[in-house]
């Protein structure tokens, strides 16, 4: 498993969100070109950046701080938050990204999940899977569907995607630990699914029990701009054996 560092942005802010309730915010003083310079100079390759306006708005807004990440760093990035159309897709990699992580448009129109890998191919895309109470969440975890996670997860896979973020929305900004229960069942579900999971992650005993699980990567935010995580820490954890790829373009 990869341990990814996550940065969420707010008017161009490093922000963390809990629950993904908007209404609970915490600002943080890092700027976001500078925490992703710290995360290279640690030795990390990934980081997972999120673009809270966008996902509330349904437009990415902070393309600009995705760029000069991407362009002034080697990191790998996958970005989300507001991608709701086959354009904004090609913006965010046009920008820099690795990957683009979309979940609410998967949803919106019926033809996207094969029409997104002809355009774009699955290395480039990840299905952004939220969850709550069993069910999945949308619209930047605005709107509450009645759909639940296996179906879909099965149908992406069924015609081609490979990758998934799933994340555990009842943990998301918590730092109460991950839910082995939440995970265990769909990595053995779906063996075949590259998952990246998220939610709750605090300490490295946490890390340990999300790679217990199974998941390809972990994503962790809170815990590191709160000290609960070292940048060195993680650059350690992905060194011991872990699963590395390289930079995509």
């Amino acid at each position: 498993m990869i341990a990814i560092p996550a940065i969420d942005i707010i008017d161009g802010k490093c922000v963390r969100l809990r629950h993904g309730d908007f209404s609970r915010r915490k600002n943080y003083e890092a700027d976001p070109f500078d925490q992703a310079q710290a995360i290279q100079d640690a030795g990390i390759t990934h980081l997972h950046l999120v673009d809270l306006d966008g996902a509330r708005t349904g437009s990415p807004k902070n393309l600009a701080v995705l760029e000069k990440i991407a362009s002034g760093t080697s990191l790998s990035v996958d970005f989300g938050g507001g991608i709701r159309s086959y354009a904004d897709i090609r913006r965010t990699l046009e920008a820099g990204a690795s990957q683009v992580n979309t979940g609410t448009f998967l949803f919106l129109v019926p033809d996207a999940p094969e029409t997104c890998l002809s355009l774009f191919g699955p290395e480039k895309l990840i299905a952004a899977v939220d969850i709550r109470q069993g069910k999945i969440s949308v619209a930047g975890w605005q709107v509450q569907m009645e759909s639940a996670a296996s179906p879909f997860i099965e149908k992406l896979l069924s015609v081609g995607w490979e990758w998934f973020a799933v994340t555990d929305i009842s943990r998301d900004g918590t730092m109460e630990g991950p839910r082995p229960g939440f995970y265990k069942p769909l990595v053995s579900a779906f063996p075949a699914a590259k998952f990246i999971g998220g939610g709750g992650v605090a300490s490295m005993d946490h890390l340990r029990i999300l790679a217990d699980c199974g998941l390809y990567g972990a994503v962790t935010g809170k815990a590191v701009f709160e000290g609960r995580i070292s940048l060195e820490e993680l650059a350690r954890f992905n060194d011991q054996g872990i699963v590395k790829t390289e930079k995509t373009t």
